[in-house]
């Protein structure tokens, strides 16, 4: 009896917290609220008349976290402030001002509505990515917020409507994700920032939020003064940095970038394409072992590694991938698949359902896109796209097709390949790419094509690209 009671209480609070994901938010656990309430205060303790606010106030967490700080320092209560949209929030939130004239919670919009300017602001902004706003609200975002651009975030707003809501020596604390550090979008975010003074990054460790692995960052901002930044990483080591004031990734700074040669060429330079695997949508039917491929699909199947099959001691071939195209990745038709037609059938449902047969109305038997066979089935490099440490393995003879986990760069000239090979498995490119890439769950790195094409490269490769040595 107590195991069910048990049982529906736990499914009853994942009910309510995945209600509470849906809507962007997440609950701030309290050794968090309190680190963040003793920075807020740390280098200037609140006046009675000071204001505070909590700009997604949710249930009150910061309201309560600030309650006890005043408790424990015997300071007056300075008037708070939390901006909530959700009523059931609200309702709960409201507990925590009775009899307490200095505090109110109010049901509003903090992006759209103007509440005034504020001495502290301190807060969880909720998280909600671009893909899950209607296109009106995209819309009136971009035309109000200079850092709603590209695949923009709420919590990138929140930073925006906040630091603009500071009075003249204000302070703000807010936990987000890290990613602000160094994605392209948060490029106008991190420009807003330098004209403030960043204090402090702490990185806490990323399981803070169960359930959830958002790299979470916690970020002290002064109105004034102070030009170096001190970063905690979540090893508990820092330093003190000077962040770059330009909107430039922050990310390699922050980490401790590895000095690469002083050299204008980078790695796209001298390669014809630097992409990521083929993605077939359902690798059930297109996938044999290599030592089971049946005669008559011979002339169809190529060797095949996923992330895994890469290894420190070289790459693990075991399976073929079958597929329905050309040497030059013209899609072949449906009636001169024979025998491969009838093995696809047997996964026709699961076909049909791929994202790329739905909405992009691709042949049932088709890939996602038309793999680059011409480049693909060349003398390449191949590397996994996420992983610990970055490491790097030689295709020489141009066979094998590399899957979605698996990513690949194909040089100008073949001859650059152990050249290449050698200076991409070398120590200060490892260190570059730990320092400027995007982490994954478990502090994996992400090798994204993106980073990889603006990599330094020594001149004397730019040289040996030139002449096609």
């Amino acid at each position: 009896m107590y195991a069910t009671i048990r049982c529906i209480v736990w499914l009853c609070m994942a009910a309510f917290h995945l209600t509470i994901q849906k809507k962007g938010q997440v609950f701030t656990p309290s050794e968090i609220v309190d680190l963040m309430v003793e920075k807020l205060f740390q280098k200037r303790r609140p006046a009675p008349n000071d204001r505070v606010l909590d700009p997604g106030c949710g249930t009150g967490a910061f309201i309560r976290g600030i309650l006890n700080w005043c408790e424990r320092e015997n300071v007056a209560i300075p008037c708070i402030v939390g901006v909530e949209s959700d009523p059931q929030f609200i309702k709960e939130a409201k507990k925590l001002i009775v009899d307490r004239e200095t505090i109110t919670v109010m049901k509003g919009n903090f992006l759209l509505e103007n509440f005034g300017a504020f001495d502290f602001i301190i807060g969880n902004p909720p998280y909600v990515r671009i893909d899950k706003l209607s296109e009106p609200e995209r819309e009136m975002y971009r035309k109000n917020f200079e850092t709603a651009v590209n695949r923009f975030d709420l919590y990138m707003l929140f930073f925006e409507k906040a630091l603009k809501s500071l009075k003249t020596q204000g302070r703000l604390v807010f936990i987000t994700p890290e990613k602000y550090e160094y994605t392209l979008t948060a490029r106008p975010l991190r420009k807003l920032m330098s004209k403030f003074h960043v204090e402090e990054i702490q990185h806490v460790r990323e399981d803070v939020f169960r359930g959830l692995v958002t790299y979470p960052t916690i970020t002290t901002i002064n109105k004034n003064g102070g030009e170096v930044t001190k970063v905690i990483h979540r090893d508990g080591a820092s330093i003190t940095i000077r962040l770059p004031t330009d909107g430039s990734r922050w990310i390699s700074v922050i980490r401790g970038e590895s000095k690469l040669p002083n050299s204008k060429a980078i790695l796209e330079d001298i390669c014809m394409r630097i992409s990521s695997g083929v993605a077939t949508g359902e690798d059930k039917a297109f996938m044999v072992p290599k030592n089971e491929v049946p005669e008559a699909l011979r002339n169809l199947a190529y060797p095949t590694v996923s992330g895994k099959d890469l290894t420190f001691d070289g790459t693990k071939v075991t399976h073929c991938m079958l597929m329905p195209y050309d040497h030059s990745g013209k899609l072949l038709p449906e009636e001169k698949l024979g025998e491969f037609r009838k093995r696809l059938s047997k996964h026709r449902k699961a076909l049909n359902s791929r994202y790329c047969v739905r909405k992009k109305k691709h042949p049932w038997y088709a890939f996602h896109e038309n793999p680059p066979m011409g480049d693909i089935l060349r003398a390449k490099i191949l590397f996994k796209d996420i992983a610990k440490e970055p490491k790097f393995w030689l295709d020489e003879k141009g066979k094998i097709v590399p899957q979605h986990s698996v990513y690949y760069l194909v040089p100008k000239h073949p001859r650059l390949l152990p050249f290449l090979l050698d200076y991409l498995n070398s120590e200060q490119v490892r260190k570059w790419l730990i320092a400027n890439c995007q982490r994954a769950a478990n502090d994996f790195i992400r090798l994204q094509s993106s980073v990889l094409r603006r990599l330094p490269i020594p001149e004397n490769l730019a040289r040996r690209e030139n002449v096609g040595v």
